[in-house]
């Protein structure tokens, strides 16, 4: 059970930490989008940066609506709350089991 938690906790953290950064940087920028332009290298945000996650990146600046942003941020905030839920039962269970 503890090698289940260590695998699916890291792999929620996989996914949990570049969500926290893109949290940090949309307060920091002041701009929700900020985590899914490209910046000044022309690299994009954390939330958006490789190839699998393309479909995230930010639209021209004139095609941006308030539905695909809250669209992105639920995705990614389900993905989160999802893949945190058997690591979280994992640790529950092995609390109750510590306890007994």
């Amino acid at each position: 059970m503890l090698l289940s938690l260590a695998l699916f906790g890291g792999i929620w953290l996989l996914v949990a930490v570049p969500l926290a950064r893109g949290v940090v940087a949309g307060l920091r920028a002041g701009e929700w989008w900020r985590p899914f332009e490209q910046n000044a290298r022309g690299r994009y945000g954390i939330l958006a940066n490789s190839r699998s996650l393309a479909s995230f990146r930010a639209p021209a600046p004139h095609r941006r609506t308030m539905l695909g942003l809250v669209t992105r941020w639920l995705i990614w905030t389900y993905v989160v709350a999802g893949l945190g839920y058997y690591p979280l039962m994992l640790a529950i269970r092995l609390a109750q089991l510590g306890g007994s």
